[in-house]
């Protein structure tokens, strides 16, 4: 097994194609498909199930890339540790979260305030379980997840198995965002909230995480499970490009608030999901044996901040 095979492999599955994998990897289609074919040989499993569509993760394979994206950043850190070793004085900060772009928003505040310091600071985004790992084996002092109030517990005793503590920043109602693709962009702006009536013959757009492990149950107790038509991503970004074209809506554990007055994603509406069992939540966590750096608590008071109404404005 090689390095370059586990970066052949993460690539593949981010793009769901052998072609645009070799394309991007700047190798030909048929030697990456023998590559792939050695490695599954080796490892005695299939990492993908090659279909007419293109190729889909088994669960195995789902398995493997989890742990090769955390053997990948390792290795590059390996690469560049003589570097930082040369600047053990420097300010560093280092975090990941869930594809929230006012997070982005935060750390960028916090790097303006100490750029003339000589400060590193490292941002990284994935799914939940890419965050959560990536602070276990110290990839990133805290991350930053959002989940629903239905396996909260659950996901404690998860985080807690694996030697993480886990804080809460806000808890607010499940919310629907639409693009000007949904007629319901065009509702009046006093409207904030929506029913599920409005949304449930519409398609719905969902994380690829939706539908694995204990994420699967949110839809089925939204009653949103019903809807046959969805398009399912892998990046936050992809569901924005989608929603500004597609009749289409998506649900999200984003703190209303957060929303305003940024430029979250300006051709997006809003709504508070009526009448839901549930709620959301935004919270960070860090390892239990370490205590969080100045820096990273000052971080996460620029954050905490986005969460606040002070005289009706946002402080962002």
């Amino acid at each position: 097994m090689k390095i370059e095979q586990l970066e052949q492999v993460v690539k593949i599955a981010e793009l769901s194609s052998i072609s645009l994998a070799a394309e991007n990897l700047f190798i030909s289609q048929p030697n990456l498909s023998l590559s792939i074919k050695k490695l599954e040989t080796e490892l005695g499993y299939m990492i993908f199930e090659r279909t007419n569509k293109g190729v889909e993760v088994t669960p195995m394979g789902q398995n493997f890339i989890d742990f090769a994206r955390i053997i990948l950043l390792q290795f590059r850190q390996l690469q560049h540790l003589g570097a930082y070793t040369a600047k053990r004085d420097q300010l560093s900060f280092s975090m990941a979260h869930m594809h929230y772009r006012y997070i982005n928003h935060a750390a960028a505040e916090l790097f303006n305030r100490h750029q003339n310091q000589d400060f590193r600071m490292e941002v990284y985004e994935g799914i939940r379980d890419h965050v959560v790992d990536m602070v276990e084996h110290r990839l990133c002092e805290v991350g930053l997840i959002g989940m629903y109030s239905h396996y909260h517990k659950m996901t404690l005793k998860q985080l807690e198995t694996k030697g993480l503590q886990y804080f809460r920043l806000c808890s607010s109602p499940v919310s629907v965002i639409v693009g000007p693709g949904s007629p319901l962009f065009q509702a009046p702006q006093e409207k904030q909230e929506i029913t599920l009536p409005e949304i449930s013959e519409m398609p719905i757009v969902i994380f690829k995480e939706m539908e694995l492990g204990p994420y699967t149950s949110v839809l089925d107790v939204l009653g949103l499970d019903s809807q046959a038509s969805r398009i399912v991503v892998s990046e936050r970004s992809t569901m924005g490009d989608l929603l500004d074209k597609v009749n289409a809506y998506s649900v999200t554990t984003t703190n209303q608030i957060a929303y305003q007055n940024t430029d979250y994603y300006p051709s997006m509406r809003h709504f508070r999901l009526k009448d839901t069992s549930i709620t959301s939540e935004i919270g960070w966590i860090k390892r239990s044996d370490t205590m969080p750096s100045a820096i990273s608590l000052e971080f996460l008071q620029i954050l905490s901040s986005y969460f606040t109404v002070v005289n009706g404005i946002l402080p962002i």
